[in-house]
C-alpha cells in the first residue's frame, strides 16, 4: 500500500531535516605549516656535470622558512586565540643520521625562543623564521598547553608535526619524532596529489592505537562545506596495527588527527574535567596532474 502524497512529502521533509543536523563538535586543530612545501637546491649551486663517486660536503645553504602556529577550525577557515606552545623544535634527518639501539638520533634545534606573537585571520597566533643551512628532511614539531574547549566540555592538548624536504633529501619521513602521541606516515607525506591515497599509523605511549577514530580535514579557504556532517571530512578507524588509509580529493593543506583520552585536569569549577590528547600531522596535497592532450 502506497503512502498518501502528503504523508510521503512529510516523510521526505523529516528525512531532509534529519540529514542536515550540525556535525559533532571537533577539536580545534593546531596549525603548524611552513611557508614553503619544499626547498630546492639554489640554481647557482646545481652542477651541470655528473657527480663523481666522492664529493666534498655540499656548501651551506642560505635559505629560510616561516612557520605559522595557530589554533583553528579547518572546515570554517576560522582561527581561535592561542597561548604560546610549551614545545617547538625541528629535527633534521639525512643519510648520515645516527641510530642508537635502532632509534634515530637526528640533529635537533629548540625553536621555542625564536617564536614571536603574530596574527592569523586577525586572531592571536605564533610564528618563527627558521634558518635552513643544510640539506635534509626537516620534521617540525610542537606541543600545545592544555586548553579548555567549552563546546566539547573538555581540555585539549595536541602533539603536532609537519615535514619539509630540503634539497631532495627524503631520508627520515617515516621515522617517529618521539612525540607522546604521533601519526607516523607510511606513505611519503609530500609530493601527494589530489586523489592519491595516504596511509599512516597512529602511535601512543604503549604502541599502535587499535580501533582509534582518526579523521582528515582540509583548510577550506573557500568556506564551503557539504550540507551533511560526513561531507565535512574523512573518518576511519585504525586496524589492529594502528594503520589507516585516506584519499584526499582536493588540493590544499590537510590535517590528519587522532585522539585518545588523557588524565582529567581540574576544571574552572575545581572538579575533574576530561582531557583529550590529540596527534596532528599536516600534509600538503597538490592538484591532480592533468593528462597531456598532445600525447
Amino acid at each position: 500500500m502506497s503512502l498518501p502524497r502528503a504523508a510521503l512529502l512529510g516523510c521526505m521533509l523529516s528525512l531532509a531535516v534529519s540529514l542536515t543536523v550540525p556535525a559533532p563538535a571537533r577539536a580545534e586543530v593546531t596549525l603548524l605549516i611552513p611557508s614553503r612545501t619544499f626547498i630546492d637546491v639554489p640554481a647557482e649551486k646545481k652542477g651541470t656535470e655528473p657527480q663523481a663517486a666522492a664529493q666534498p660536503a655540499p656548501p651551506p645553504l642560505n635559505a629560510e622558512v616561516d612557520m605559522l602556529i595557530s589554533l583553528m577550525r579547518p572546515r570554517e577557515h576560522a582561527a581561535q586565540p592561542m597561548d604560546m606552545p610549551q614545545l617547538f623544535a625541528v629535527l633534521r634527518h639525512d643519510a648520515g643520521t645516527r641510530f642508537v639501539n635502532g632509534t634515530p638520533q637526528p640533529e635537533r634545534r629548540d625553536l621555542l625562543g625564536d617564536m614571536e606573537e603574530s596574527l592569523y585571520l586577525d586572531t592571536k597566533a605564533w610564528g618563527a623564521n627558521v634558518a635552513i643551512d643544510q640539506p635534509g628532511l626537516y620534521q617540525f614539531i610542537t606541543e600545545t598547553r592544555p586548553r579548555l574547549n567549552v563546546e566539547r566540555q573538555c581540555f585539549e592538548q595536541q602533539y603536532v608535526k609537519s615535514i619539509l624536504p630540503v634539497c631532495g633529501v627524503e631520508e627520515g619521513w617515516e621515522r617517529p619524532a618521539g612525540l607522546r602521541l604521533e601519526i607516523l606516515p607510511l606513505t611519503r607525506p609530500f609530493g601527494l596529489t589530489a586523489g592519491s591515497s595516504f596511509t599512516g599509523k597512529a602511535l601512543g605511549p604503549d604502541g599502535p592505537l587499535t580501533n582509534a577514530r582518526v579523521y582528515m580535514d582540509r583548510i577550506r579557504t573557500e568556506k564551503k562545506t557539504g550540507p551533511l556532517p560526513w561531507q565535512h571530512d574523512l573518518e576511519a578507524r585504525t586496524d589492529a596495527d594502528g594503520q589507516f588509509t585516506f584519499t584526499p580529493g582536493a588540493p590544499g593543506w590537510w590535517c590528519c588527527v587522532v585522539e585518545v583520552p588523557g588524565q582529567p585536569l581540574k576544571g574552572p569549577d575545581g572538579q575533574p574535567t576530561p582531557l583529550i590528547l590529540g596527534s596532528v600531522l599536516w600534509l600538503y596535497v597538490d592538484a591532480a596532474e592533468q593528462p597531456d592532450k598532445n600525447r
